[in-house]
Parts: C-alpha cells; structure tokens; sequence
C-alpha cells in the first residue's frame, strides 16, 4: 500500500481524543510528536471526540497542557454538537441528562433547561452520555420520563471507554439499558452518525476530499469516516487491535501502530 500517494491530496486530519492523543490522563507521546509535526508541516487539525466528561475548553486546557496545540474552536465533541441538536429541535426544551458535568455545561450553555430527577414535570428529552456514577435510580428516572413521552437521545453508542487502566462501560452500554427497558430507539447524535463530521467540516470548511478521520475504533471512527466519503486512518494505540482489523467488514484506508508511522509520508 503506497501511504504517499493516498495522502497526497490531504490537508486537514480530524483527530480522535481518547486512545489517539491520550488514555484518560496518560499522553501518547508517539501521536502527540506526529501532531505537532503535521502542525509544523502546514496541516489544520481539529479534535473530534465522542467523550463528555469536560466542555470544550476544559478540553482545550488538556490538550495544551499535553503539548497539543488546540484552540476551543478546533474541538468538536457528541455533547457540544448533541446540545446544538435538541437546541434546533426544542429551543429551551426540557432535558433529563444522564451523564457528566461536559455534557451537563453544554446543554445549559445551548439555553436547554435541565430538570432534576425528582422533578414531577415531564422532560422533552432524557439525553445520555457516558456517566461514571450511573445508577439504578438514574437508569429508573430516565424510564419514567421516557414512558411519559419524552424522547431518547444518545451523545454516542460507544460500548466501551479505553483508560490508562483497562477498558469500562461506555455511553452505548448506558443507552442500550434505557432502549431495551423503554423500547424506544435512540437518536445518536455522535460517531459514527454522519451529522456530528458534517458539522464539523462545514463548520472549519474542511472539504471532503481533503480531510482523513484519524481514531483507534472501527465501529465508530472508520465507519463514520465511510460514511461521510473521507479517508480513515486506523491507530493502534487504544481499542482496536490488528486482528480486529483482519476479520471486520469495514475496514480503513491506512492502519498504523502510532501515528509517527505517517511522518516520512507527509
């Protein structure tokens, strides 16, 4: 495979955070010196990230304190463009949020109104993300709302979520209990759900044809990098390993160990 010449029409990466730049709180050094290489060499790089732990700035302050340069304007994650969604769909609609203070920050930000879980009026919307301190009672307030007519919607379908220390439940594992009880179906706003890349390459005025997704998951960063018609770069260095790759059905345009790998082709 002649990595030269796919690349030689790209000018902008859309990089994943988690299991690219990082893992939780452990940089990969490996990624972040390829980062600031392509930076060097004239490339625009913006952050694309299914996690909402931390808004958009809180982001930014991570990524600079790693040695990443990022502005907030370069970061786009499924609770910032989820919170923009139901803003267009509801402005001001009620939501009951499972999920962390990132996702919490942005919907208040987008003028939605949260309500707490004993509130006795009904919610337009019960929005999931990762939370870390999901509960029963969590999971039984969501049902409530959901059975009186709210509608459900899943910042991302991530099963899991890759850490320093091993791998735990993720956003799609807290929808899937909220699907399976109520017996709706989410509207996933995240990857590899095409809305989320769109805005973001109309947003930076990215063109297609331009732009690679760089991520370390098949069934969210590749397959919304097929989805959106850009090119995909699998990174070895989170979730996805290389015997993954042999048996999925979808498969990326370039796989790598670390991202360093790309250097001699840019």
């Amino acid at each position: 495979m002649d990595h030269r010449a796919i690349l030689q029409n790209i000018r902008n990466f859309v990089v994943d955070l988690d299991g690219v730049v990082y893992l939780l709180h452990t940089p990969i050094r490996e990624n972040i010196d390829f980062l600031r290489f392509a930076r060097l060499r004239g490339f625009r790089i913006a952050f694309l990230s299914n996690n909402t732990f931390l808004p958009r700035e809180g982001y930014a302050a991570k990524l600079n304190t790693m040695g990443v340069e990022a502005g907030v304007e370069e970061i786009f994650t499924s609770a910032f463009v989820t919170a923009g969604y139901l803003q267009r769909e509801k402005p001001g609609g009620r939501v009951y949020a499972i999920g962390e203070e990132g996702l919490k920050e942005e919907l208040r930000r987008a003028g939605l109104k949260l309500l707490p879980r004993f509130s006795s009026r009904g919610v337009d919307f019960v929005v999931v993300g990762l939370d870390r301190r999901f509960t029963f009672q969590k999971m039984k307030t969501g049902l409530d709302f959901l059975l009186k007519g709210a509608q459900l919607v899943g910042t991302n379908p991530d099963p899991t979520y890759p850490t320093d220390s091993g791998v735990i439940p993720g956003a799609g594992a807290i929808i899937a209990s909220l699907e399976r009880a109520s017996g709706q179906r989410a509207r996933i706003i995240g990857k590899p759900s095409p809305d989320i890349l769109l805005f973001l390459l109309e947003t930076l005025r990215f063109r297609r044809e331009e732009t690679a997704v760089i991520g370390d998951r098949i069934d969210t960063d590749v397959l919304l990098g097929k989805n959106c018609g850009v090119l995909t770069i699998l990174v070895l260095t989170g979730v996805a390993k290389r015997e993954e790759v042999l048996s999925s059905p979808v498969q990326p345009d370039i796989v790598v160990h670390t991202l360093q790998e790309l250097r001699e082709f840019l």
